[in-house]
């Protein structure tokens, strides 16, 4: 069969056409030496081992066998491959679930651990601050007491310096009929210190009294020469704009005496203007012989008639020009 379609192959290869002519076919000949030199043999397709379709498909199957038996290897592999897997899973579960275990055992140690550590740490903390506070108090009994030693060292110091006078105060009591004690001898200076200690803040009351007053009459003295002066000088702003009022009203009264002669003068000519357009707009409707419809006070209108009337005029002046020169022109070329 194979040896049929290597038949059948070469039948269909396109066979080499022989030239006839000599000549030509020597020329042909040295031709292809020439190209032989030249570039790279090329054997012709004839020559060239033929590939059937049949052994194709048998060669395919061939490798298809093959690469079906290896892919039953490699399956046969990868099923020991995936046994061996999951055990190794099964193991690392199993391995997992006994950390999972002793980390919840070790978990709860630790934490059991740190709150004992914690309170410890507390407790600690609490006696740290009674201690303070108890050397607190401590000093500050210890600043107290030594505060009251020094006060009971000055109150002894000035016991002894004072024990003079009160030997005095005694001896003037017993001496003199006027005082009966001690205490009464201070009453009676404690009295007389208020009484002129009184005395003295009444006359400083009094100066300071008389100060103020002389303060507060020389201070309105000068507010009331700043007042006058101030008013002065008012007076005086006040009579300079009163004179420039005066002469920017003379100005203007003049200036107003000028506008109101301009004004006649415009009035005067507006009227007689008014008076001209009216005549001129009667006359005019007298000429066309046509009603007068426009009132005497309309001006505006008034003007639109003249207007259109003195263009009606120019356009017919200009066509009888136009006319004329044209019988001029005509007699001339007569």
């Amino acid at each position: 069969m194979a040896r049929a379609c290597q038949d059948r192959s070469k039948d269909l290869v396109l066979r080499a056409v022989i030239p006839t002519d000599s000549q030509k076919a020597v020329s042909e000949y040295f031709v292809s030496k020439q190209e032989e030199r030249q570039y790279i043999k090329k054997y012709p397709e004839w020559d060239k081992g033929r590939v059937c379709p049949e052994t194709e498909v048998i060669r395919a199957r061939q490798e298809l066998a093959q690469v079906e038996e290896k892919l039953k290897e490699k399956q046969a592999e990868q099923e020991i491959k995936r046994k061996y897997m999951d055990e190794q899973w099964e193991e690392a579960r199993k391995q997992q679930l006994q950390l999972r275990q002793s980390f919840i055992k070790f978990n709860t140690l630790v934490k059991e651990n740190v709150e004992k550590r914690e309170r410890a740490e507390q407790k600690i903390n609490e006696e740290h601050k009674r201690q303070e506070k108890y050397k607190r108090e401590i000093e500050e009994l210890e600043q107290k007491l030594k505060y009251m030693k020094d006060v009971c060292e000055k109150m002894e110091r000035y016991v002894k310096e004072y024990k003079k006078y009160q030997n005095y105060l005694d001896r003037v009591v017993n001496e003199t009929d006027e005082f009966q004690s001690i205490n009464e001898i201070f009453n009676r200076y404690e009295t007389l210190v208020e009484a002129r200690q009184a005395l003295s803040d009444r006359q400083d009351r009094n100066l300071q009294m008389l100060e103020d007053k002389g303060a507060e009459i020389h201070h309105l003295s000068e507010v009331e020469t700043q007042v006058l002066m101030g008013l002065s000088n008012k007076l005086a702003q006040l009579q300079t704009r009163y004179d420039q009022a005066k002469a920017q009203a003379l100005k203007w009264e003049t200036i107003v005496s000028k506008i109101k002669e301009t004004a006649a003068a415009k009035n005067l000519e507006l009227t007689q203007v008014k008076a001209c357009c009216w005549n001129i707009y009667q006359q005019i409707c007298k000429r066309k012989e046509i009603p007068v419809k426009v009132s005497s006070e309309d001006v505006e209108q008034q003007l639109i008639q003249i207007k259109r009337t003195i263009l009606e005029l120019k356009r017919i002046i200009k066509t009888v020009k136009k006319r004329m020169r044209e019988e001029k022109g005509l007699s001339y070329r007569e």
